[in-house]
């Protein structure tokens, strides 16, 4: 027995599938025995998991109302692939400009001065073009000494960082009062939806920054059984949590004291709502790890728990509404294969095979050669898709309300991804040798997945439904800007982005400074200047670290935060106004003087194989024109950075 969870094709199917598992049915294609059903999902309309035999599975899978049906990809993950941080994991580019480098980094020792220092991301999004920000000369500017405007905060605004986990006590997330504005969904969110369950049953202490936390026991119990909840609660489905989801694996305990095995999400949180490094400074963070993390989380579960969560949550009372739920995900599946492997491919029609090593002779190993190598050192790989039903499935549920905004990092593989059913790329595939793997959809023959559109790539096609929209794509997808600017003030995608039209947005992202968490972060750490908290497990201000962190996983956080900015003035808005406003207010179409295109024309294998070309993408920079146009002034308080000080 295995547990395999099944779709029907319409949800006035579901009972009629589920009642007749479940009892000894004598329906052509239903096991005669009673079926258990081990988690009936009762948030999604189409979906449950039940224990069966490979032979039932199959004859299930031929019944006219059953859309689908595959092994659990939360039971059994390890017949999936995990899911990758969208994080660049080659050799830099030369930077000229807006780099970490000596003499250009922070201090080892950094004094006060230091504690109100930010990134370049966080001054490029307020203007609109390079030149306004360089001035007319061209040269290397490292550290700029200025203010920053804003208007906007991103307050009453819930960002959930699906990542890797966030340091919950990094100065960088600490407020006024001294509390951290980092919260778990799986950890906290039960207590949040439903205080009067943990009060009443005395099962809350208080953290050690002064917040209400309830036990890891009761939290999951609160999600794993609906008798461990306030009766209000009872009839929505359960998810199952791993014994693993503590509070040390999911955001540490303090300090150097934490389980987190990555820097990454920490990073990400900054850069979307961070104090100094985020457009948001004052939203609530959300913790939601899944992504390369210790707490043994899958996706799927990932999906299923921010849906919730966001079903659930309770009125905010400042508001008289719920708050706006905006998600970044800085992460994607990949696929791959060595130089050894025999390739089978589809390009633009085409069909047949080549060798991993074979030279870019043509246009369909130009393809293959135009993707950077990422996670799995020599082996060539490239962004695609979950190769699970109920993994898509579970994350397309999430988006239907329509008041969930997802924000996706483009990957790292210098691919290009069309959109819309028209693109000539739109079926483009290569075999995966790598974790011989298999895209489910009938588009893609065995032992193949996608490789050159959105609408199949996740988390980029999130929310994505061909049948009652094939045109509109929820997910906001970004592209990186290199730091890299030319003598001629001219900017360019950093070499390693994903392009095309699939990209909506460019965002800087390339060097940037963020929060980092010691002794984890792949990249180059920074000293803390506001170290040494006193409710954590150290003082001598060797706990807490600023990081050079890269990759459209930088750049997806600061369009995250804009989006929150937008949120909080429009609380009510849909996915589609979401959008709107990011195309039309939230961002700058650059002339082409400004941003480098080295090649335009697709027929040459050079447009497949350069580092620079934008490959049909748009040149829409993200712009932040909620920032002041001026200082603002304020009798008896001083704005330094992005914080005010009473003077």
């Amino acid at each position: 027995m295995k547990r395999y969870t099944l779709s029907v094709t319409s949800p006035e199917y579901w009972s009629e599938i589920h009642d007749a598992l479940i009892v000894d049915s004598n329906q052509d294609g239903i096991p005669d025995r009673k079926v258990t059903c081990t988690n009936s999902k009762n948030f999604s309309p189409t979906r449950g998991t039940y224990e069966l035999t490979e032979e039932e599975a199959s004859e299930i899978g031929k019944h006219p109302h059953v859309e689908w049906i595959e092994l659990s990809p939360t039971d059994h993950p390890g017949y999936y692939p995990n899911p990758q941080p969208a994080t660049k994991r080659f050799p830099k580019d030369v930077k000229i400009y807006r780099d970490l480098s000596s003499p250009n980094n922070p201090p080892t020792s950094p004094t006060s001065a230091e504690i109100n220092r930010t990134n370049y991301a966080m001054v490029r999004v307020g203007v609109d073009t390079n030149g306004d920000f360089y001035g007319t000369a061209s040269g290397s500017i490292g550290v700029r000494t200025d203010n920053i405007n804003f208007s906007l905060t991103g307050k009453n605004v819930d960002i959930i960082i699906q990542d890797s986990g966030i340091q919950q006590y990094h100065p960088e997330f600490i407020d006024g009062d001294g509390k951290s504005r980092v919260s778990d969904i799986v950890l906290d969110g039960p207590y949040t939806i439903d205080p009067a369950y943990f009060n009443t049953n005395s099962l809350t202490y208080t953290k050690a920054d002064g917040r209400v936390g309830i036990a890891t026991t009761a939290a999951h119990e609160w999600w794993e059984n609906t008798t461990k909840r306030s009766g209000a609660y009872s009839s929505y489905g359960t998810v199952a949590i791993p014994s693993q989801y503590t509070v040390n694996n999911s955001m540490g305990i303090g300090g150097t004291v934490n389980g987190l095995t990555s820097g990454h999400g920490t990073a990400c949180a900054a850069l979307a709502a961070g104090n100094n490094f985020g457009l948001a400074f004052e939203a609530n963070i959300w913790n939601m790890p899944g992504i390369g993390d210790a707490v043994n989380m899958g996706i799927e579960a990932n999906y299923e728990l921010m849906n919730l969560f966001n079903l659930l949550k309770p009125v905010n009372s400042d508001t008289g509404r719920k708050n706006p739920t905006v998600i970044n995900g800085s992460w994607g599946y990949q696929a791959a294969f060595s130089s050894g492997n025999t390739v089978s491919y589809k390009f633009q029609g085409t069909t047949g095979t080549f060798t991993g090593n074979a030279a870019t002779s043509n246009l369909v190993t130009a393809m293959k050669n135009g993707l950077n190598n990422q996670v799995i050192g020599a082996y060539r790989s490239w962004s695609s898709s979950s190769r699970s039903n109920s993994t898509d499935t579970a994350g397309n549920e999430m988006m239907t309300g329509g008041n969930i905004h997802y924000v996706a990092a483009a990957g790292n593989n210098n691919q290009r991804l069309g959109i819309g059913s028209m693109d000539t790329d739109r079926l483009n595939y290569m075999s995966d040798n790598y974790y011989s793997t298999t895209d489910p959809r009938s588009e893609f023959p065995s032992g193949t997945v996608p490789c050159n559109h959105r609408d199949w790539m996740t988390p980029q096609g999130l929310g994505f439904n061909v049948n009652t929209d094939p045109e509109f794509h929820p997910t906001i997808c970004v592209g990186a800007m290199d730091d890299f600017v030319g003598a001629d003030l001219a900017e360019r995608k950093a070499s390693y982005s994903n392009n095309g039209p699939g990209i909506d947005v460019w965002a800087p992202a390339d060097e940037t400074l963020s929060a980092g968490t010691n002794g984890v972060s792949s990249y180059e750490d920074f000293a803390r200047p506001d170290d040494g908290i006193s409710y954590t497990n150290s003082t001598d201000g060797s706990d807490y670290f600023d990081a050079n962190f890269n990759g459209t996983s930088a750049a997806a956080p600061v369009v995250t935060g804009l989006i929150a900015l937008y949120l909080e003035t429009n609380p009510t808005a849909t996915q589609r106004e979401v959008k709107d406003f990011l195309f039309e207010q939230g961002s700058v179409i650059v002339s082409d003087s400004l941003y480098r295109d080295d090649e335009d024309n697709s027929s040459v294998n050079s447009y497949w194989t350069g580092s620079y070309n934008m490959r049909g993408a748009q040149k829409r920079i993200l712009r932040d024109k909620s920032a002041s146009p001026t200082e603002p002034s304020i009798k008896g308080v001083t704005i330094t950075g992005i914080s005010f000080k009473q003077s």
